[in-house]
């Protein structure tokens, strides 16, 4: 009995792993991973183990990230075709997509915390310059600031007389 048409779950693994060390060429991988995807919905497995031998495929077979996207619609199309939901590569290409949103969220929060650092930085400076040494209120006040203050303060320092005029505003 051939592989290719064996009931035996691990013939199917035994598949995967021949194909994934045999084939190099990105294009040709997906086209096998389909294959090899759309035998797990054929053969009537339960979800549960589709999505095990799904792990399993994936794992081996890995495709370079321009083939993904070609490779997540297949599954879908195979899914719908099928009526069962899905399985791995979709959720890992979802995974980092959030991931990546929570960079950029994280980086532009990292930059506006470092605009404020600075701004509280220089205005210190300026105060320290202008007034001399600074009281423990005027550091917390700085502190306590958001940078649209620290910089309305950056410009008002220029025309206050004192701290107490400075901080009224």
């Amino acid at each position: 009995m051939r592989m290719e048409t064996s009931d035996n779950v691990f013939a199917l693994v035994v598949m995967a792993q021949i194909k994934a060390k045999r084939v190099n060429d990105g294009a040709t991988r997906k086209d096998v991973k389909i294959a090899l995807i759309r035998r797990l919905y054929e053969r009537g497995y339960s979800r549960e183990q589709i999505v095990r031998l799904f792990r399993i495929i994936d794992w081996m077979i890995q495709l370079p990230r321009g083939l993904e996207a070609g490779f997540v619609q297949a599954v879908y199309a195979i899914q719908e075709e099928k009526k069962m939901p899905y399985v791995n590569t979709i959720e890992r290409v979802e995974r980092e997509k959030a991931l990546q949103q929570g960079l950029e969220q994280g980086l532009e929060r990292g930059v506006g915390q470092g605009r404020q650092l600075e701004a509280r930085r220089i205005l210190q400076r300026q105060l320290s310059k202008r007034f001399g040494e600074l009281p423990d209120w005027v550091s917390e006040r700085l502190e306590a600031a958001d940078v649209d203050q620290l910089e309305v303060w950056s410009d008002e320092i220029l025309f206050a007389d004192s701290l107490d005029t400075l901080f009224k505003h």
